[in-house]
């Protein structure tokens, strides 16, 4: 890099034939690194390993290289250096195929040739650790060509400290998702030692390597600064509370650490892992390692013509329902791909052309949004698909900005492939629910082959042949539900260009025709909630299964008595134990893992006075929609009335198909779940530091790499993305609508009224109660008004003795407003603050009609609506 002319601090570098000949002058063969790696783990105790560790750092260095030092040292102190980074670098790291980032020593602050010479052994001595061990041995396995009898040294480089300002790490290409297109920034006050070891939470910055446009921005809190004091060595302290509020570098600055990296990037032919310090105005490059993702990463993105990057809207409504939350990276790897595909094909039913290079599906702080500014450019070839549409289905906002930006792709190449596309529509429809039950068949075969496999009896060869047969089972499972989708979307949208003929209201069109798709009683995502309450009328009528299940220590079924409640509490599991809370991340556990939420509805059941009965709340539903449907029929036109009753018919139809295929989808997520357990049951035994769940903190790609060998060490990777989770998880979620990037959090005024989508009808009253994590379930009491951040399916046992369900996230056709209607529970969705406004015990109004909750009293103390100023 020096030779590049790029800006590397003044140094001096030390081969690793020194690290070797000392460690052959002090031990014997039989503890030499290369020996201790055919060594058993009984062998290598923490003590024989602190014992070598000793003998290592009281070795005395040649008399030769102890005169070099003090020379190095004088020179660099001469040219200006207030003290010395001592760095180290194995020679089995920082290739193209691997990094042990961190593995080794690093000593920073030397000042004197006593304190030099000690931090040289100090790094030679820490070879002998469990992690750098445990780090050459999946390395060396992974390398057929390197001989365990080749020596293990460490090469030792001395570099100037740079007395930083602000310091930091870039990613040329992001290490989370392998996009190329796109770097990632850390960066924070003083020595980037905090950054690296993740002492603060940094500011970070995500962006597009070929405009330089900012994807996202986040202040991080930047607590403490390191700096390094001549005489006290490396100090922690305090930042300031105007330090943090604002970012640590200029927008000019941020500009220079881009050029940089784009220049190393270029010089060193692939993307880097880059740390970089800025002091005094003059920027410094410290170090440049390869980037070693393991999954084959993405190209940058192209567009075929210049795209405005700020004025692309992007929304999670109904997506952070399905996931919700921050995904880990294994769930975000499969899904986006899913996503990506199954939309494209979804529009290509629809007879819409999708751009090749359009960019679908987005990453914002760890959550998945999709980019609506191309979604309704596309729908809108379709006549009647307008940007208002859309979003009247989905949820959301920016409404002005969509339509003055929407790109008219034209609609004559759609009108001309409309022959096409209604033979291939007729042809796909065709007896389409027996060929769905035939699919099913074959599915079923599929899962229970899968699910009668013991994992741990296979060969990790074998484990990925099973992992390529679930990825081609999702993606057969996705073709099916997605062509089932765009017919969903398709009808959908037919029926409300119909029934906006005679219903001119905005407000009352939507209600309308959400109660034209309820009372669909055989909706399989309203089927265990119904169940639940079928399983709770059989318990009321067993006293000891009865007892049981109200004690709020019970955990498992197995816990109960044996009788018919526990009998169809197993068949319950059997058949609905793949679902759960985020049900569509796959780290989270099951219900058939985790009955938690299952055993708490049967006890909210078991103490309300008068629950639900299941067939009464069926056929309240039934009358319901009956109602609908003769009153819709009867403003129609005679002659329309035929086809509006055959397109209704499809909705129906169709949206009781969307149900199943996702619960289909749903089941072989699970199925993913349990390869990735057993897979990181395989890597914490290869490497003990990365803990049960470091599966699921690596790509699908990544998985496939380890199960077949190709991967080396994945611990320092499996650490950088925990990390970056934890911190995405710690972030207030960006809003569910914004244009351009994520803005910064806004303080929230107070507030006792808020707007959302009505998800299904009703104006109720009752007492509100928080649920932030499935574990808060159990808290929940009867007649309660549930508030959640996403009302997932996961959660939906609990609707039904709920006295109205709310949540942050949704639109009136997720699968969640589908069960709160089959189970006639107001509910309103997308109040974007309801858990951050609303407190336990708070008295709420909701009006599942118009879409309004009013907090009238609060849990402590009464609010008067009048007296607020600002508000309705």
């Amino acid at each position: 890099m020096a030779r590049a002319g790029l800006p590397v601090p003044a140094g001096y570098a030390i081969s690793s034939e020194l690290a070797v000949e000392i460690q052959r002058a002090v031990l014997g063969p039989k503890d030499l690194p290369e020996a201790l790696l055919r060594a058993s783990s009984r062998e290598l105790t923490e003590a024989r390993l602190a014992d070598l560790r000793g003998r290592v750092l009281r070795a005395p260095l040649p008399s030769a290289i102890e005169d070099a030092l003090a020379q190095a040292l004088a020179d660099l102190m001469h040219r200006g250096a207030e003290g010395i980074a001592v760095r180290s670098s194995s020679v089995h790291e920082d290739d193209e195929q691997r990094s042990a980032a961190g593995i080794h020593q690093t000593v920073l602050g030397v000042t004197s040739p006593e304190a030099l010479s000690l931090a040289l052994r100090e790094v030679i001595a820490s070879v002998f650790t469990p992690r750098a061990i445990a780090y050459l041995r999946a390395t060396l396995h992974a390398k057929p060509r390197a001989t365990e009898q080749s020596p293990i040294g460490v090469g030792i480089v001395l570099q100037a400290m740079v007395p930083a300002d602000v310091a930091g790490v870039l990613f040329t290409a992001n290490p989370i998702s392998g996009d190329r297109g796109e770097m990632l920034l850390n960066a924070s006050y003083g020595l980037g030692t905090v950054v690296v070891d993740g002492t603060v939470s940094p500011d970070t910055w995500r962006i597009d390597k070929a405009s330089g446009w900012i994807r996202d921005h986040v202040l991080g809190d930047k607590a403490q600064v390191a700096r390094f004091v001549p005489d006290q060595g490396i100090v922690l302290a305090e930042t300031t509370a105007e330090d943090r509020a604002r970012s640590c570098l200029s927008e000019m600055a941020l500009e220079r650490v881009i050029a940089l990296g784009k220049r190393v990037e270029v010089q060193l032919g692939s993307p880097r892992d880059i740390e970089w310090a800025m002091a005094g105005g003059t920027l410094y490059l410290l170090q440049a390692r390869p980037i070693t993702v393991l999954c084959k990463q993405k190209h940058a993105l192209v567009r075929k013509s210049p795209v405005t990057r700020a004025r692309m809207v992007w929304s999670n409504l109904n997506v952070g329902e399905a996931l919700p939350g921050v995904a880990t990276p294994l769930t975000w790897s499969v899904l986006s791909k899913f996503s990506d595909v199954g939309f494209r094909r979804a529009f290509a039913a629809l007879g819409c052309s999708v751009p090749s290079d359009a960019e679908l599906v987005g990453n914002f702080r760890g959550r998945i949004y999709l980019n609506m500014s191309e979604f309704t450019a596309i729908a809108a070839q379709v006549p009647g698909l307008s940007p208002r549409a859309i979003l009247s289905l989905g949820g959301g906002g920016a409404i002005d900005t969509l339509e003055l930006e929407t790109e008219r792709r034209g609609r004559a190449a759609f009108v001309a492939r409309l022959p096409l596309t209604a033979a291939r529509f007729v042809r796909e429809n065709f007896r389409l629910s027996e060929r769905v039950a035939e699919w099913e068949r074959g599915f079923l075969i599929e899962k229970k082959r899968a699910q009668g496999m013991d994992l741990r009896l296979l060969s990790s060869s074998a484990l990925h042949h099973v992992l390529t047969d679930i990825e081609r089972l999702l993606d057969g499972t996705g073709q099916v539900m997605l062509n089932v989708y765009g017919n969903l979307l398709g009808t959908v949208v037919a029926l409300r260009t119909l029934l906006a003929t005679r219903i001119s209201d905005a407000g009352e069109l939507d209600r309308t025709l959400r109660t034209l798709l309820t009372g669909l009683s055989d909706v399989d995502s309203a089927e265990p909630g119904l169940e639940l309450l079928r399983i709770g009328e059989i318990a009321r009528e067993e006293p000891d299964a009865r007892r049981a299940l109200l004690d709020p220590a019970l955990r498992s079924i197995t816990a109960l008595p044996a009788g018919p409640t526990r009998a169809r509490l197993a068949t319950f599991l059997e058949r609905f134990g793949d679902r759960g809370a985020r049900e569509a991340e796959i780290a989270e556990p099951r219900w058939s893992e985790d009955p938690s939420i299952v055993l708490a509805s049967l006890r909210l059941h078991l103490a309300s006075e008068q629950p639900p009965q299941a067939h009464e709340v069926e056929r309240r539903q039934r009358a319901l929609r009956a109602d609908a449907e003769r009153d819709v029929l009867a403003r129609l036109p005679m002659l329309v009335r035929p086809a509006a009753r055959s397109v209704l018919e499809l909705s129906q139809r169709f949206l009781r198909l969307r149900e199943r295929l996702r619960a289909h989808v749903v089941t072989v997520l699970g199925l993913y779940r349990r390869v990735a357990l057993d897979a990181s049951r395989r890597i914490q035994a290869m490497e003990p530091g990365c803990g049960p769940d470091a599966a699921f903190f690596l790509t699908i790609d990544e998985v496939h790499a380890v199960l077949v060998g190709d991967a080396s060490s994945v611990a320092p990777l499996v650490a950088t993305r925990r990390l970056q989770f934890a911190r995405d998880a710690a972030l207030p979620a960006p809003p569910d609508t914004f244009i351009g990037q994520p803005p910064p959090p806004q303080p929230l005024e107070q507030q006792v009224l808020l707007r959302g989508l009505g998800a299904s009808a009703g104006l109720v009253r009752g007492r509100a109660r928080l649920l932030r994590h499935p574990s808060d379930a159990s808290k929940l009491l009867p007649g309660e008004i549930l508030v959640a951040p996403q009302a997932d399916v996961g959660l939906s046992p609990l609707f039904s003795t709920a006295r109205a369900v709310l949540a942050d996230l949704g639109g009136p056709l997720s699968h969640a407003s589908i069960v709160a209607r089959e189970l006639g529970i107001p509910a309103v969705v997308n109040l974007k603050n309801a858990m951050l406004v609303i407190r336990d015990g708070d008295e709420l109004e909701v009006d599942g009609d118009e879409g309004v909750v009013r907090i009238v009293e609060r849990g402590d103390a009464s609010i008067s609506v009048a007296t607020v100023p600002g508000q309705q």
